[in-house]
């Protein structure tokens, strides 16, 4: 199955949501997921794993592949509130959590705090009810250069 854009996978599902005659709440309420899990995956905020994806594709009365590609379902993904939004990502460049930065530039967490408390951090953001720091990879990698690279100079 050729894989499709990011963009395009979440236009798939929004036109077959549209094409049943239904919308993202009643859907939701129909496959057994909440109103805001819904919400995220339609704007591509998060994925589903194979169960809800069937469940979706069943209720739409559609085949699976026409809603999403094997990019689109992960075996990981869950409905729960204690998850995790590292699966916020553009396909190219993903969003990643402070601790992940600290691993990805090989630095200690302590070290990465140090550099934010002295206004010299990479420009993290903070998001969503928890307020967990977040960065893309290309801006932490920027980052990392400018501060690491530039000091040997």
């Amino acid at each position: 199955m050729a894989r499709t854009t990011y963009a395009a996978r979440i236009q798939n599902l929004t036109s077959a949501i549209e094409e049943a005659g239904t919308d993202g709440a009643h859907l939701a309420a129909a496959v057994g997921i909440s109103k805001q899990f819904m919400s995220l995956l339609l704007r591509g905020h998060r994925r589903c794993n194979p169960t809800i994806a069937e469940a979706i594709a069943r209720e739409l009365r559609l085949p699976l592949s026409s809603l999403f590609t094997t990019g689109e379902v992960s075996e990981d993904s869950h409905n729960t509130e204690d998850r995790r939004m590292d699966t916020l990502q553009h396909d190219d460049d993903p969003i990643l959590l402070f601790e992940e930065v600290a691993e990805l530039c090989k630095i200690k967490p302590k070290t990465l705090r140090h550099y934010r408390a002295i206004g010299e951090g990479p420009p993290f953001s903070r998001y969503g009810r928890r307020g967990r720091l977040r960065i893309r990879k290309s801006q932490a990698l920027e980052w990392y250069r400018e501060t690491f690279e530039n000091a040997t100079e």
